[in-house]
């Protein structure tokens, strides 16, 4: 049986010492579907009733301990993902996909033990090569939810599947925004 719901998606992206970040969570391994695997900021279904406005506040909270209000979100429109992930567990989705501008360092974040098991902070430019296939991956520190801190490599097979570069398309539209470009923003 197909259950199609929402859900909320949101890449939290910022600027330090003259480069470009965004920040991807590492999933949690425990998590049914895609468990360790890296994935936007912030990610969660809907809950009855809600919508991006409502849920989109709620799940940063949870999952990063960032009190943000929704017009701090930029909008870059709905995406439709289905995937299929082991024989029984398919996921179909109405993801509505947002951007959050904050500068901050991911160490003064609160992260949720049980839905992540840790962030990395990627530079846009590195993250736009290792998507088009221009270098294999990257070492990366992974922040963890005790605070401590582990190398680890990063592939873009470490990433939840998906068939539409959807993680490329998301950071090219972060490099514009941080770039001051505002139109079209869509993905």
């Amino acid at each position: 049986m197909r259950v199609w719901h929402g859900a909320f998606h949101c890449l939290m992206i910022y600027g330090r010492e003259g480069r470009e970040y965004a920040l991807f969570q590492k999933r949690s391994g425990e998590k049914k579907i895609a468990a360790g695997m890296f994935d936007v900021s912030v990610g969660g279904h809907y809950s009855a009733g809600e919508d991006a406005r409502s849920a989109g506040p709620r799940e940063i909270s949870e999952e990063l301990g960032l009190t943000i209000a929704f017009p701090d979100l930029v909008p870059l429109g709905r995406r439709v993902f289905v995937y299929s992930f082991a024989p029984g567990i398919s996921e179909y989705e109405f993801q509505d996909v947002f951007l959050l501008p904050r500068n901050l360092d991911p160490g003064e974040l609160t992260l949720q033990k049980e839905e992540l098991d840790g962030i990395i902070e990627l530079g846009v430019e590195q993250g736009i090569a290792l998507f088009s296939g221009k270098i294999p991956s990257l070492q990366l520190s992974l922040l963890r939810p005790s605070g401590s801190r582990d190398m680890t490599t990063v592939a873009a097979d470490d990433f939840v599947p998906c068939i539409d570069n959807y993680y490329l398309k998301l950071l090219l539209l972060a490099q514009r925004h941080l770039n001051g470009e505002r139109d079209l923003l869509l993905l």
